[in-house]
């Protein structure tokens, strides 16, 4: 089987244990992600099985939606809840926090934390953060396509939380949305709670537990259906052993000014192409 598995995955465990424990349960030989999770965070982890593994790249670019919480008043080490407190600063005024959020709306750039797994002259840096060793990062460009609160903003003892969806692009770090938020406003802060909902088109909603799973109570998605965000084109004969093949393609056999190409046969994904110069070539093929 080539395809997409959804995991709803609960909080408290690593995304590396959770993919291992569907790997072993559906005793599978090939498997691979679309990115992980914090053991805090709960939600959507994309698991690509077998010959679906070559759509990485593509799972992993595309934008992903979260509902966030954010505690405002407060900082950890971490910038999530189960880090050591650095600072605490009481909110004694009002704050403009729907106008602050939509501040964040479009282009901008962005530190990843030292708790994160990005490696650095070999060590990944929550492994040096954990030595008690903090290095100078480069930031990176990432872009907030939605944000909007989503909940009463709470205020116990002048710490004040609420929660907050955003669409953001990859490599856009949340717990580090929320420090950043807070900075805006004035005030140390951190994300107390997380749960990714989309990871390009695919849904939370069709996503299973663990347990789910091991019951056999789940279902793969296909590989064509799980690029549905691209452009499509379903091919005929001639096209479709030349691309099979990874044939290049000359743009009037195709009549397209897209940038990537996802061509089924049938209705079945064949093959990912690129216009490079006005010619498409072979990126991924399944043949």
């Amino acid at each position: 089987m080539d395809g997409i598995l959804l995991i709803n995955k609960e909080k408290g465990i690593t995304s590396h244990s959770a993919i291992s424990k569907v790997k072993r349960i559906l005793n599978l030989k090939k498997i691979g992600h679309a990115g992980t999770l914090d053991p805090l965070a709960t939600g959507l982890l994309v698991v690509m099985v077998n010959g679906a593994t070559k759509l990485s790249n593509y799972l992993m670019a595309a934008k992903k939606e979260y509902l966030a919480e954010i505690i405002i008043g407060v900082s950890t080490d971490t910038l999530d809840s189960e880090g050591k407190i650095l600072e605490i600063k009481k909110v004694e005024s009002s704050l403009d926090i729907d106008g602050t959020l939509k501040s964040f709306l479009g282009k901008g750039t962005q530190i990843p934390p030292m708790y994160s797994a990005i490696k650095q002259d070999g060590k990944k840096l929550y492994q040096l953060a954990r030595s008690g060793i903090e290095v100078e990062r480069k930031s990176r460009e990432i872009e907030i396509e939605e944000i909007t609160r989503v909940s009463e903003i709470s205020n116990e003892n002048g710490l004040l939380s609420f929660s907050f969806r955003v669409v953001a692009s990859k490599g856009t770090y949340i717990r580090t949305l929320c420090e950043d938020i807070g900075k805006r406003l004035g005030y140390p802060a951190h994300m107390s709670n997380l749960i990714r909902t989309k990871i390009g088109s695919l849904d939370i909603i069709n996503s299973y537990t663990i347990a789910e799973i091991e019951n056999g109570n789940f279902k793969y998605i296909s590989m064509e259906d799980a690029m549905a965000e691209y452009p499509r084109i379903d091919v005929d004969d001639k096209l479709y052993k030349l691309i099979i093949n990874g044939a290049k393609l000359e743009n009037d056999m195709v009549n397209s000014d897209q940038e990537l190409i996802v061509f089924t046969y049938l209705g079945k994904l064949i093959g990912i192409y690129r216009n490079i110069d006005g010619k498409f070539r072979a990126e991924r093929v399944w043949n």
